[in-house]
């Protein structure tokens, strides 16, 4: 009987070893959106402004593109290996923006093409500078 439980458990260890990477790889792709190859908790902007494109082929995912004043053109949502990050919706980008230090300002009706920009800001308490008081040299 010993031998049988034995010969259970070596047949559970490469369940357990595949489902250990996927946890560690689902919260590692959770904490993993860059914007212009930048953390987005480290984007040098108080303000932003973000809109869906479609996602990828035959699929209701959508990817998002990111506006921070940064000139030419506008990035996507990616990941560590610069790959666009899908999104169930918008509600989903707005709370993984939530827990990167922004907030939703406004929300925009395009009405050319109907779609919807958002505006967000980043929140008072995760500014970078946060607590630190200007001076000013006479």
């Amino acid at each position: 009987m010993i031998h049988l439980k034995v010969n259970n458990f070596n047949h559970m260890k490469p369940k357990l070893f595949f489902l250990a990477l996927f946890i560690f790889g689902a919260a590692m792709v959770a904490n993993a959106q860059y914007v212009d190859q930048k953390p987005i908790k480290e984007l040098d902007a108080d303000y932003i402004r973000i809109w869906s494109d479609s996602g990828p082929l035959l699929s209701s995912k959508i990817t998002v593109r990111v506006d921070y004043g940064q000139g030419g053109r506008t990035p996507q949502i990616t990941d560590e290996r610069r790959r666009a990050v899908s999104f169930n919706g918008m509600i989903a980008v707005l709370n993984m923006l939530s827990k990167e230090g922004f907030e939703l300002v406004d929300i925009v009706r395009d009405s050319k093409d109907e779609s919807e920009i958002f505006y967000l800001k980043r929140k008072a308490e995760t500014r970078p500078y946060a607590g630190v008081i200007e001076r000013t040299v006479e």
